[in-house]
């Protein structure tokens, strides 16, 4: 399949075949080279778009643009890849020609995965509409690769047999912090290509942990039963959900309806730490991604996720990365 790999992509604009957004955006598509950026014209719009190419099976691009007019934008895809994209601004539709012609979009915080050899495809971005958001192009058989080591053949092939597009909801903060890492790497060249093809594959694998293996065909190695499985994952949502003021060990129980003793041994069985360790885990994550992203201050960082006591903050912060956060927050 990697053979096949290189893409055969076009943009144009059905509308104005002098458009130069199109134009340029078609040459970026077209290049091989490891780095391309486009900035948008002062007179059009404002924001860039970037392209990464790792390797000819392995690619990102990165966009964030507002134009201040509406543009219509097609494309013609031919390529063998498949892409997982995750819309970090306003929503964003396409329709993909065919009889009937079909229609594809996710929203803020949602995420997909299609396949890019779908013909040709018409897109609207509307003025005033920031359209912010990252796609990996990879080739499916990294997919079926981590689905054989789960020993989920059945379910690879259920779940892309014949289909052209997934859709699978939210984005966790464990994911969008391994985004903003991949948008904001400072490395440069060929360290560069090392690191980000180890965050595409950390990507690949969190999102599936999350989005697909939990959703009815996962199944653990120990002895949590089926029931009381689907009970944690949803103990894990409550918590993801409710990060800064989580409900107690006793409540969680019984929002799940299981004892407590089945949810502190069964999460620690599926997620690999304690129902105590996860929370502060998962809101130093996110206390690191709103500084970093947000550029919120860390008094603001650390009350938003729910330490009121600062100097307990830094030191969870500083067992995690290393590094106080106000320290962290002076070197972005």
């Amino acid at each position: 399949m990697i053979k096949n790999a290189v893409s055969k992509n076009q943009i144009f604009n059905p509308q104005d075949e002098a458009c130069p957004i199109c134009a340029d955006l078609d040459h970026i598509y077209r290049t091989s080279s490891f780095q391309t950026e486009m900035k948008i014209p002062e007179t059009v719009g404002e924001g860039y778009f970037r392209r990464i190419v790792v390797k000819p099976s392995l690619r990102i691009s990165i966009s964030d643009m507002t134009f201040y007019r509406r543009i219509t934008m097609g494309e013609k895809q031919e390529s063998s890849l498949y892409s997982l994209a995750f819309c970090l601004g306003e929503g964003f539709w396409w329709q993909v020609e065919g009889k009937p012609p079909r229609e594809y979009g996710i929203t803020y915080g949602e995420s997909c995965i299609f396949n890019r050899d779908q013909g040709i495809s018409v897109s609207s971005y509307h003025p005033g509409s920031r359209f912010w958001g990252i796609c990996v192009e990879f080739d499916l058989d990294i997919i079926a690769g981590f689905m054989q080591h789960r020993g989920k053949d059945h379910a690879y092939h259920s779940l892309f047999a014949g289909r052209n597009f997934l859709c699978n909801g939210k984005t966790s903060p464990g994911i969008r912090l391994i985004l903003n890492e991949m948008m904001n790497c400072r490395y440069r060249e060929h360290l560069k290509k090392i690191y980000l093809e180890g965050k595409i594959l950390e990507l690949v694998a969190v999102y599936l942990d999350e989005a697909i293996f939990e959703d009815g065909t996962r199944t653990s190695a120990g002895k949590v039963s089926a029931y009381d499985r689907e009970a944690l994952y949803k103990a894990r949502k409550i918590l993801d959900e409710n990060l800064a003021a989580p409900p107690t060990l006793g409540k969680l129980a019984k929002m799940i309806c299981l004892n407590e003793y089945k949810l502190k041994i069964g999460f620690k069985e599926l997620f690999g730490l304690p129902v105590h360790a996860y929370i502060i885990d998962k809101r130093l994550e996110l206390a690191r991604l709103l500084i970093e992203d947000q550029k919120l201050r860390v008094t603001e960082a650390a009350l938003l996720v729910g330490y009121n006591d600062l100097s307990y903050f830094a030191e969870k912060f500083r067992g995690k990365y290393g590094v106080n956060p106000s320290q962290y927050s002076k070197k972005l």
